[in-house]
């Protein structure tokens, strides 16, 4: 139970308790990404390979939550596996046939963005083959792919094959068949009698799951089946995907690349904390010192101090942070260097302001007067009357450092090698997604930002409030 002085507390700190809360958020996102997202995941941020299998500027899976009373749903993004396809075979007098048949049950009344098959084979000196077809709900089959694999390290074809390296037989192939590839909308095209419309110009997923008399989505089960035709033992099927590629996935969704935006968004929550706690810590400390020797000198030395204090408090610093980035480099420890070389002219300000009305107090003078040295006057009776107001402008300088770098990253002066919320933002706005309407890119790194900025601000006016109090006593 909560006695009352504790309630008093907490309604005079209602601010600081929810900034707390809110930070206590952010730190279990910094530990959980830390500790359970491996560092060479975090690092794969930028590589488009990486995110291959998710679909592309796909909303968030809870706005079918929201469409649902209107049957509007969109597209779910589905990926099978090996293991969740149905698997027969037979075997001829020369050759042998094996089936792998993925089941997807469409129910939408939209189209899926695209779909693509990514498959491994081991095989042998004799070339299988491959054939994907796709039966779909009203009983028509359609042939999507064909083609006699060419065990040959070095050739390649259209739709992106891969050799493993060795001179020996068996050898792996990897291909990934993308419903966009121009082997499979040619061979669509000979289907063009069965359908009422024309298909010139319509992306394959438009055509498999179109009903034939009209353009629009033909619900029902799908069935995908990838079909080898091998003439030795040695051809396997190490790995096939099917991806049906939606336009709802997951917390957040995806961008432009691919990438998921809940991802983004954890990774860059230690990156803004470290950026926000490291200049913070570092300005602060030297605010202190400064402001507490340009206080306690006085005379010509603290008037030199005041001066240069001024002199760095009016240049502009964005102006000059994006000069400096631009020709000495856009590394995140460049970055927090100029955040502590420029962060610090503020805090020492006030606490030089204090120091000067703290020197002069009664009690203050007495231990002049009887002898202590300038050190312990200032260690016992200066520093403990600044840490209240310190800590407070600690707080307070966390979300401005966070605030700085967002800007840089956002104006495309950051850091490329660290995910920030505001390389997020950036590349949702050079990609244009304010004007296509892809709020999902843009709201979540904007809110986390004034989320944190919001949850120092509490705590920073908490402590302002409570050293004003503790001042007054």
């Amino acid at each position: 139970m909560l006695t009352s002085k504790m309630k008093l507390r907490l309604k005079n700190y209602k601010g600081g308790v929810l900034g707390f809360v809110l930070l206590l958020f952010l730190i279990g996102i910094t530990i959980y990404t830390v500790f359970y997202i491996p560092a060479k995941e975090r690092s794969e941020w930028n590589n488009p390979f990486y995110w291959i299998d998710y679909p592309k500027n796909a909303a968030p899976a809870w706005v079918n939550y929201f469409l649902m009373p209107f049957n509007q749903q969109l597209p779910e993004h589905k990926v099978y596996s090996k293991e969740e396809a149905v698997i027969s075979s037979y075997a001829e007098t020369d050759f042998k046939v094996n089936n792998l048949t993925f089941l997807y049950e469409y129910v939408y009344g939209q189209f899926p963005s695209a779909f693509s098959i990514p498959f491994s084979l081991e095989i042998g000196e004799i070339s299988p083959a491959v054939e994907i077809s796709v039966k779909r709900p009203d009983g028509l089959t359609f042939d999507l792919y064909y083609n006699s694999l060419d065990p040959i390290p070095s050739v390649q074809n259209e739709v992106g094959a891969q050799l493993s390296d060795g001179d020996t037989h068996p050898y792996e192939i990897s291909q990934r068949l993308f419903s966009s590839s121009k082997e499979v909308i040619d061979t669509l095209m000979k289907y063009t009698n069965l359908f009422n419309f024309s298909l010139s110009d319509l992306p394959s997923e438009k055509i498999i799951f179109s009903e034939t008399n009209s353009n629009i989505p033909l619900k029902g089960t799908y069935q995908f089946v990838f079909t080898t035709y091998s003439f030795d033992n040695d051809t396997i099927l190490k790995d096939i995907n099917l991806i049906i590629e939606g336009k709802v996935f997951g917390l957040l969704g995806t961008d432009e690349f691919r990438r998921d935006i809940s991802f983004g968004i954890m990774i860059g929550t230690p990156v803004a904390l470290l950026i926000g706690v490291a200049v913070a810590s570092s300005s602060t400390t030297i605010g202190l010192f400064y402001g507490l020797i340009a206080g306690y000198k006085g005379g010509k030395t603290g008037t030199f101090m005041v001066i240069m204090i001024d002199i760095f408090l009016s240049i502009p610093t964005m102006v000059l942070f994006i000069i400096l980035s631009l020709n000495f480099g856009r590394s995140l420890l460049f970055l927090i260097g100029l955040f502590v070389l420029f962060g610090w002219p503020g805090v020492a300000l006030i606490n030089r302001t204090f120091s000067v009305q703290i020197k002069n107090y009664p009690y203050v003078e007495a231990s002049k007067l009887m002898g202590e040295s300038d050190f312990k006057v200032v260690l016992r009776h200066i520093i403990p009357q600044l840490i209240p107001f310190t800590l407070a402008n600690f707080a307070l300088s966390v979300p401005a450092a966070i605030l700085a770098e967002s800007a840089l990253s956002f104006l495309g002066f950051g850091d490329p090698s660290f995910p920030t919320w505001g390389q997020m933002l950036q590349d949702a706005h050079f990609s244009s997604a304010e004007i296509l309407g892809y709020w999902w890119w843009i709201l979540p790194p904007g809110l986390m930002i004034s989320m944190t900025s919001m949850a120092f601000i509490l705590i920073g006016r908490s402590l302002e409030h409570r050293a004003k109090l503790s001042k007054k006593q």
